[in-house]
């Protein structure tokens, strides 16, 4: 009689711990995000400067993504000039602060301006904070080195993307 009151308990303990489910996030990250915004460069001339960025959830439990971002970074007034810098990569989230996640993004691509062509990194840190329904804000900072950057060296961009994420 022990042994079945025994293989009775063991079963509904498995029954109980499979029908466990984890509880969602309060914060559940999106699997596709756009945005764009506008980022503050000072090797920049002007110094006002364009971003746009495409995401794509790869590893939920993680908090990985494949993205693409493009700047468009001014290099001078008369002729007008910009440099653009085309990026892949990954953005891993680092920590959860309230409703805020913190990532650090590095990518690695492309850089031309005019006839001009080479390579570019960038690495840094952005912020998803959800604002209403599915739309975020991304404040960032990050470092650009291009190849074509008319010997700029590394350059630091600030800036606020605002994006749509499913």
């Amino acid at each position: 009689m022990k042994r079945v009151i025994l293989a009775l308990a063991l079963v509904c303990l498995a029954a109980i711990s499979f029908a466990q489910t984890a509880a969602p996030p309060d914060n559940p990250l999106p699997q596709n995000v756009y945005a764009g915004g506008v980022s503050y460069n000072n090797g920049a001339s002007p110094a006002i400067a364009g971003t746009a960025m495409y995401a794509r959830l790869v590893n939920d439990g993680s908090g990985t993504y494949a993205f693409t971002v493009v700047d468009a970074l001014p290099v001078s007034v008369k002729p007008f000039t910009v440099n653009t810098n085309i990026g892949l990569g990954v953005a891993q989230k680092i920590v959860t602060i309230g409703k805020a996640t913190v990532f650090v993004p590095t990518s690695a691509g492309i850089s031309f301006s005019g006839t001009n062509t080479g390579w570019q990194w960038s690495t840094g840190a952005l912020v998803s904070v959800p604002v209403k329904n599915n739309w975020r804000v991304f404040p960032n900072v990050r470092i650009v080195k291009s190849s074509v950057s008319a010997g700029a060296g590394y350059q630091p961009i600030v800036g606020v993307l605002v994006g749509w994420g499913q």
